[in-house]
């Protein structure tokens, strides 16, 4: 992909280009239909053992027909005949199963990654907000878990001074930044510049303070345009917190730390604000 890049000054990472690269479209078209492929073929095998089931039972059916004619004549020949031929058709099916089931074990690897997929942020390649609501829901009742509602502060302008390409990989970097500073909590992108974050089997204080130090690392960086050299400016987030409880729905935590959020924007963002 082309375009202009965004670097750190300093030691931090260069941001990765956020949009699928012609490469990855293709691997992700080529999993669909090796996957539909692995389904039609599944069902073509399992309609060919049903046949070879119903042979079978008629091979079987001659078979004892057969053996009730005189065996030294030739009932004993038409035995021998059709014990020969079911041999040969168990050998066929289970070279069959064998084929199936190695297909089925790939088509459960194929299913496995697609259902990862779709709980990843493509942009961000973070939980999504599909992910987080899951994670968020499967909580236990009494589990102490905070919750963080994180935004980008006038994110506007960078799309507008200097495009979606670059806004979209400033994007990927506070992600990436806020995962590594909350590391070993879920933390999401929730939609457009809004990222989430689960903090389970903690205090208050101590979200608060993990928060608090993603908010400066945010801050702290320096964003230039690899091509030009030239700043971006400060990055700033604006971010709210709410302990969740056990006995309340999931949208009553999340709209308690929306509205720290918005406590926190309007005394002057680049701030961390907790729920009453």
């Amino acid at each position: 992909m082309t375009g202009p890049a965004v670097e750190y000054s300093g030691e931090s990472p260069r941001v990765a280009p956020s949009l699928p690269t012609p490469d990855e479209q293709a691997d992700a078209a080529a999993l669909i239909a090796k996957t539909q492929a692995q389904v039609d073929g599944f069902a073509d095998t399992v309609r060919a053992i049903h046949v070879e089931a119903k042979g079978f039972g008629r091979d079987i059916a001659a078979s004892a027909a057969a053996m009730r004619k005189d065996t030294l004549g030739e009932g004993i020949d038409e035995i021998a005949r059709l014990t020969g031929a079911m041999l040969e058709r168990v050998r066929q099916v289970e070279a069959r199963l064998e084929v199936a089931t190695r297909e089925t074990e790939e088509l459960r690897s194929a299913l496995a990654v697609a259902r990862g997929n779709a709980r990843l942020d493509p942009l961000t390649e973070l939980a999504n907000r599909r992910a987080f609501d899951e994670a968020y829901a499967a909580l236990m009742p009494g589990t102490s878990a905070v919750v963080a509602v994180c935004d980008v502060d006038h994110f506007k302008r960078v799309n507008d001074d200097f495009g979606h390409a670059v806004g979209d990989r400033v994007l990927k970097t506070i992600g990436h930044t806020l995962a590594t500073e909350c590391e070993g909590h879920l933390v999401a992108r929730l939609g457009g510049e809004e990222f989430g974050i689960l903090f389970v089997g903690v205090e208050l204080d101590e979200a608060r303070v993990l928060v608090e130090r993603a908010r400066g690392a945010v801050a702290s960086r320096r964003l230039r345009l690899r091509s030009t050299d030239a700043f971006i400016g400060t990055i700033t987030i604006s971010a709210g917190i709410a302990r969740t409880f056990a006995a309340e729905r999931q949208e009553a935590g999340m709209a308690r730390a929306d509205a720290a959020l918005y406590a926190a924007k309007r005394a002057g963002r680049d701030r961390v604000e907790i729920a009453p």
